[in-house]
């Protein structure tokens, strides 16, 4: 068996096409930075229950994890740059056609074609961030450019847009962004789709690798809960909606400020020691939320939540070349991170009831210990000796 230890990785792609890619990125995982204040926007007009927001959620995060997996693999069989514009062209028109029905059905129709197309643009910044020389940098960097936008439109929406214009007005700025991604994608540069290089005969899912994964996927599972049913759990407090607005920018700011210290000089930091008091301060944090009755707290508790949630995604990202040094599974963090994403709201939409959504923090607050957990035994089992590492991977 072939060690990873002495793996080179791929030459990083062209600057431009790093670029392009970040904005593409950004276009892709907006609406997930949204899906609060904009399916809650559809729960107000009666448009949804709460039970089916989180499982609307679901639908398009699970189809983003999917073609955010395959997008590599799809990007290598066509031409990237026509196939990406043309995708571009078919998310502004599922963003748009919000405008065109209030039926749920199709509302999960076309959040599900929206889901599939911002999973392959996800795909081409995947590429990119991991053949970066600090993969975990650049993954910090393209984490803190994406809330930027993300922070002006959550509090914009719920405090201006939607009381004026209705919720359909937050997808229309989701289509005006597919539009510009149009004529982005056309500098993306061909090496885009070089395929990745494999050492010959090296193993890559090893037991320390599928705890590791498995741990990703739930540490993001209770994150994406928990964000879900944020706005609602400040209405549940009965807070006004300029409060509820605030605790969600109030999120996305500090969401920046840990994805920026990261990039800054936190990579430098043990990134397991990281990740496991990362695990164990969100639940802390996911168990308080219901129980605050101040709207200081409320917000005070939002932007703590968003800076450990966001701070933690990099260092997700070095365990898993930690442990797979070929890097074909650090490929995989965005579609992991989306697939607890879309399994965490769904999980917990089983625990709420109409007026009272905190049942969802309880569960989201499990989830992530059982993250920790996981994390503990990945460690363990990578600090094996090598001898005892093939030894557990025979049984």
């Amino acid at each position: 068996m072939s060690s990873t230890q002495d793996y080179a990785p791929p030459p990083p792609v062209a600057t431009a096409t790093v670029i392009a890619a970040l904005f593409l990125g950004v276009v892709a995982i907006m609406m997930t930075g949204l899906q609060p204040v904009l399916l809650g926007g559809l729960v107000e007009e009666n448009r949804l229950t709460e039970a089916t927001l989180g499982r609307l959620a679901w639908v398009e995060a699970a189809a983003l994890a999917v073609a955010a997996a395959i997008g590599p693999r799809l990007l290598r069989l066509v031409p990237a740059r026509r196939t990406v514009a043309s995708a571009c062209f078919v998310l502004a028109l599922a963003n748009a056609e919000v405008y065109l029905t209030h039926e749920p059905s199709l509302l999960f129709a076309s959040r599900t074609v929206a889901g599939l197309i911002e999973g392959l643009l996800l795909a081409t910044v995947n590429i990119a961030t991991t053949r970066a020389r600090h993969p975990e940098r650049l993954n910090a960097a393209f984490l803190m450019l994406a809330a930027i936008p993300q922070t002006i439109a959550a509090y914009a929406l719920p405090a201006v847009v939607i009381p004026r214009f209705g919720a359909d007005s937050g997808f229309a700025i989701l289509c005006a962004l597919a539009v510009a991604a149009i004529f982005v994608s056309f500098r993306l540069g061909p090496e885009i789709q070089d395929p990745p290089r494999r050492a010959s005969g090296t193993r890559v899912w090893t037991p320390a690798v599928f705890l590791g994964v498995c741990g990703v996927v739930l540490q993001t599972a209770a994150n994406g809960a928990a964000w879900e049913y944020q706005a609602r759990i400040g209405q549940n407090l009965h807070f006004s909606g300029d409060v509820v607005g605030a605790a969600i920018a109030a999120d996305l700011v500090f969401q920046i400020l840990g994805t920026f210290a990261v990039a800054w000089v936190a990579w430098r930091m043990p990134f397991k020691t990281m990740l496991l008091a990362s695990a164990v301060l969100q639940a802390c944090i996911m168990l308080a939320m219901p129980l605050v009755h101040a709207p200081s707290a409320y917000i005070a508790l939002c932007a703590l939540f968003g800076m450990f949630w966001m701070g933690a995604n990099p260092y997700q990202m070095s365990l898993l070349i930690e442990l797979d040094q070929t890097r074909q599974v650090a490929l995989l963090l965005a579609s992991l991170q989306l697939l607890g994403f879309s399994v965490g709201p769904l999980i917990c939409s089983f625990f709420v009831s109409p007026g009272n959504v905190a049942g969802a923090f309880r569960c989201a607050a499990a989830i992530a210990l059982l993250a920790f957990a996981l994390y503990f035994a990945a460690a363990f089992v990578s600090s094996l000796t090598p001898v005892a590492r093939r030894a557990l991977a025979m049984k």
